[in-house]
């Protein structure tokens, strides 16, 4: 079992492919979270669901369980920012987990803002410690070597 455990949620790939990389440099186990309904691929429809999902207070039902986390040493936590803050399914994800005391490092993708992410993820985290945040904007996700300086430079800033 690895030290470290990632845990992602990827509705167009740009998380999976965030996931994957950072997997691959720490020799880190992978957990996706994955809603029983999948969301559009497309941004503007996903958005709009997730808005009537907010707005009734009905975050989406989960096909994954949450794996046990005091196995770990540190949680890498990550996916798209959803209306500045976290997407519902990683909302969702937070209600059921418990971080065991763990620190936890996030990274989030954007579009355009990402303003509450991190005071959210604070305030919804539950029994870890919220750490450096990894500001993953689409030109880094869409130009390889970008993102792969940027993952870099954030793994040596949290080692």
């Amino acid at each position: 079992m690895a030290e470290t455990l990632i845990i992602y949620y990827s509705s167009t790939g740009y998380n999976q492919k965030v996931a994957n990389s950072i997997a691959k440099k720490l020799d880190a186990d992978l957990f996706e979270v994955k809603p029983v309904k999948p969301y559009d691929k497309d941004m503007w429809a996903a958005w709009d669901i997730a808005q009537a999902e907010r707005k009734s207070g009905q975050l989406p039902e989960l096909q994954t369980n949450v794996p046990d986390m005091s196995q770990y040493q540190r949680i890498i936590f990550g996916g798209p920012a959803w209306g500045y803050t976290i997407s519902n399914p990683l909302q969702a994800f937070l209600k059921q987990a418990d971080f065991a005391g763990n620190p936890v490092y996030p990274w989030v993708t954007f579009y355009d803002h990402d303003e509450q992410y991190l005071t959210d993820l604070k305030q919804q985290l539950n029994n870890g410690q919220v750490k450096d945040l990894l500001e993953l904007t689409m030109g880094v996700l869409n130009d390889d070597q970008s993102l792969n300086s940027a993952i870099d430079h954030w793994l040596e800033k949290i080692k």
